[in-house]
């Protein structure tokens, strides 16, 4: 218990914590009581609370950054008050300076329950979740009782395009260090610390959203330069919900032309494949390669909403043209005539001229 005598000098040095100026250093527990008169003991630490200062739900495919937000919720819990110190210092230096010792002290205790050299890292539950933390570790500096980040630490994250809906969990990993305790070294009033360094674990939720997923899964085309042919283009619906009055549409740039880049697929439950058909023109100077034709599906989900699937991808080979198949045959043959049939026109010439 704190006596009547010092509570009074604990209120008076509570008055003086704005104005005292003191020297520090960082000292071992075990040294303390052999240089340092602790005056008062302090009960407290940090305590550090995690939560998302973004969105938590994530479509398949999204790159992303989750901001994660750190408050510090520690609380000082209580003095207990070293009478034995606070005496003999009364005795020996007077209650002018004792005093100014106990204000130092208590100025410095109060730190208790600020965390400093913050470093988070973050991880995945599952090791097979279908999410890569691209960064996952932060140094994030201190926050004292009652205050949070100044700004949200970011990790930047993919949701893979095949992840499964569903909710993922991630765990961060915080670790920090506190000042325990202080001492004041009289007679000059010089303050001592010392640390503790602490670590909590807290979790953090992902959701992947269950929605349709489409993709290109087939394309059959037989297509030759200054062609006009159809292009079959198969889509399969490899989500987790109904994608209702599905339109494939496709965008085409140089060498293929269109007026045909709509076709209906009607329902596609998951599980589902739907081919369209599309009909393209291929510029006679096409380049013979295979080439890609962009293309997605607009649909409307199970709200009632108009959404639109991910950019993908048809391939589509353009071949030789079979025109130009034959002038090349026509140009092989009459080189071929010329190979042949010269040395045997010269031999027949110098026949003659013998005669």
């Amino acid at each position: 218990m704190i006596s009547l005598k010092n509570a009074r000098m604990l209120m008076a040095a509570i008055l003086l914590l704005s104005s005292v100026q003191f020297a520090s250093a960082t000292i071992d527990d075990s040294v303390v009581s052999e240089i340092a008169d602790d005056y008062y003991d302090v009960y407290g630490s940090p305590h550090l609370v995690a939560n998302l200062a973004c969105d938590d739900t994530f479509d398949r495919g999204d790159d992303a950054i989750l901001y994660v937000n750190l408050m510090n919720d520690g609380q000082l819990t209580g003095y207990e008050a070293n009478d034995d110190n606070i005496d003999d210092d009364l005795d020996e230096y007077g209650e002018t300076m004792t005093r100014s010792f106990m204000s130092s002290e208590l100025a410095s205790d109060r730190a208790i329950t600020t965390a400093d050299s913050i470093t988070a890292t973050l991880s995945l539950v599952d090791t097979d979740a279908p999410i890569d933390i691209q960064l996952d570790t932060e140094l994030l500096g201190s926050i004292s009782s009652g205050r949070s980040l100044s700004s949200p630490a970011e990790f930047p994250i993919e949701i893979y395009d095949d992840a499964e809906a569903g909710t993922y969990r991630l765990k961060l990993f915080v670790t920090y260090r506190y000042q325990r305790d202080s001492a004041v070294t009289p007679p000059y009033g010089d303050v001592y610390y010392w640390y503790e360094d602490m670590n909590q674990t807290m979790y953090i939720d992902v959701v992947v959203e269950d929605e349709p997923y489409f993709k290109v899964i087939k394309t059959e085309s037989d297509i030759q330069q200054g062609d006009k042919e159809t292009v079959n283009i198969t889509y399969a619906n490899t989500g987790d919900n109904v994608a209702y009055d599905c339109i494939a549409r496709i965008s085409v740039v140089d060498p293929f032309t269109t007026t045909d880049d709509e076709a209906y697929l009607g329902d596609m439950y998951p599980g589902d494949s739907k081919t369209a058909t599309f009909e393209v023109n291929v510029a006679d100077d096409a380049t013979v390669k295979s080439y890609a034709i962009n293309t997605e599906v607009k649909y409307t989900d199970e709200h009632d909403d108009s959404q639109y699937s991910d950019d993908l991808k048809a391939p589509v080979d353009v071949g030789s043209s079979q025109s130009g198949l034959d002038g090349n045959i026509m140009i092989g043959a009459v080189v071929l005539v010329g190979i042949i049939g010269t040395p045997l026109y010269m031999r027949s010439r110098n026949k003659r001229k013998e005669e």
